[in-house]
């Protein structure tokens, strides 16, 4: 007796699709998928004044044309660090060969998003008092989870590694002393890795799903892509004191390509059935589009004022629709996302010529709600409370430290595995519903460099 290829895979392509969709979050970095993690500086005052507060090489990151505002040659290089966290409790339960419901999996588990490390690195070049020239580095996706391995989601997933690193060249053109554009050109990649427990069905007649309780198969995907993309802002120096930004991102398409394997035993009328398969996918993906506006004032020589909005279109996503070498082995997970909105306002304070202090509140919407919540994706609508300090060593040289606190709302998951499309019926229901509440927080800590050459 053996599995058969369609539906034994089709549990593990999923996974797959799976890996896209983390791809696309972050349980603490912000709201959705996203890192902003790219400026010690911006996370001070919770990123607002982002695209309108030229206040280092950090900005290119944030809107290309304000790095005709940034002082000399200069260079920008830090890390953020994604402490460990995260509280989740709740179970499965699947029908038995009986029919009769069962607990797969069950409990609490906690500190599942591991700590992580966040770098950036930003240059700007003046080549003469209107053209500037940029090159940065930054990390705009990523998520880090780790479950314990008996946690009560483990068949929907255990282990997601999502890795990204953004190249961005700029250009800025200042057209005048209070206006600039800017464009920037993104080479992005993406490597991610995810495991998680898997079940089965039997070749029999009719057919016989295999529940997980009677499964040990361990599930594992890896998959890398490459996207090009676009972004282009402006700057507008509206008046001595006070600076209008706006920026634009285009969207990335990416074409995931990677490896599904399954090794171990599931037992079905006490014979032990071996597992050992492999198999090629691919998935086409279309980052939303994002755009922001900034204002930054400067109240007198001592204090600044901050503010930010910024809308992603996340409505663009409504499914993952993953393609096997083997049509038989495609499949499919539903995905109910809608646009949001992420508001922060901020304020610096020039204590003394070599010190300045920050502060920050951002409102960061979330696309995931109770209705779409997954073991992959356990976001939700989130505060950040920041601080931060800039030490201005000598004219040339500059430390920024900053700290996060961001304390997500409570959320509540049920999740059941789906049928590609034409398949029938819609919903696996052998393989059950993992249900629960998730309840996270993390805190944060960066630091950056700035030198000015």
């Amino acid at each position: 007796m053996a599995f058969c290829s369609r539906q034994r895979v089709a549990v593990l392509s999923p996974l797959f699709a799976a890996m896209a969709f983390s791809f696309h979050s972050s349980t603490a970095q912000s709201a959705g998928y996203g890192i902003y993690e790219n400026s010690a500086g911006y996370m001070g005052t919770a990123f607002a004044g982002k695209a309108s507060n030229p206040q280092d090489a950090s900005i290119a990151a944030n809107n290309p044309a304000g790095i005709a505002y940034v002082e000399g040659t200069q260079i920008s290089v830090g890390s953020a660090v994604i402490f460990e966290g995260g509280e989740f409790e709740g179970q499965h339960i699947a029908p038995n060969l009986q029919g009769q419901l069962e607990v797969v999996a069950q409990g609490k588990t906690k500190d599942f998003q591991s700590t992580t490390l966040v770098p950036f690195g930003h240059f700007v070049i003046p080549m003469n008092e209107q053209l500037s020239f940029g090159l940065s580095g930054y990390a705009p996706y990523g998520i880090e989870l780790d479950y314990d391995k008996s946690w009560a989601g483990q068949y929907f997933g255990n282990k997601t590694s999502v890795k990204t690193i953004n190249i961005q060249g700029t250009v800025s053109y200042k057209f005048q002393e209070d206006f600039s554009v800017g464009f920037g050109l993104i080479g992005s990649y993406v490597k991610g890795e995810l495991t998680q427990k898997s079940s089965g069905t039997a070749p029999t007649d009719p057919p016989i799903s295999i529940p997980p309780q009677n499964a040990n198969i361990d599930a594992k995907v890896d998959g890398d892509a490459e996207a090009i993309g676009w972004t282009v802002g402006a700057l507008w120096r509206v008046r001595e004191q006070t600076y209008l930004g706006l920026s634009y991102f285009s969207q990335l398409d990416f074409k995931l390509k990677g490896d599904v394997a399954a090794n171990g035993t599931a037992t079905l009328f006490g014979q032990t059935l071996p597992v050992n398969e492999k198999s090629k996918a691919k998935l086409d993906i279309t980052m939303p589009e994002k755009a922001a506006l900034s204002l930054t004032h400067h109240l007198n020589d001592e204090w600044t004022l901050m503010a930010d909005a910024t809308w992603t279109r996340w409505s663009r996503f409504e499914e993952f629709y993953v393609r096997a070498d083997n049509s038989d082995l495609s499949s499919y997970i539903p995905i109910k996302w809608t646009d949001v909105w992420s508001w922060s306002f901020g304020a610096s304070w020039q204590v003394a010529p070599e010190w300045k202090l920050r502060a920050g509140y951002m409102f960061d919407q979330s696309p995931v709600d109770d209705k779409n919540r997954t073991a992959r994706t356990p976001d939700a609508d989130r505060n950040w409370f920041t601080l931060g300090a800039n030490w201005k060593a000598d004219p040339k040289f500059s430390i920024d430290l900053s700290y996060a606190y961001v304390s997500l709302k409570k959320g509540k998951v049920s999740e059941t595995k789906h049928n590609p499309p034409g398949d029938s019926p819609e919903v696996v229901e052998s393989y059950g519903t993992f249900t629960g509440e998730y309840n996270n927080s993390s805190h944060i800590v960066a630091a950056q460099l700035n030198y000015i050459f």
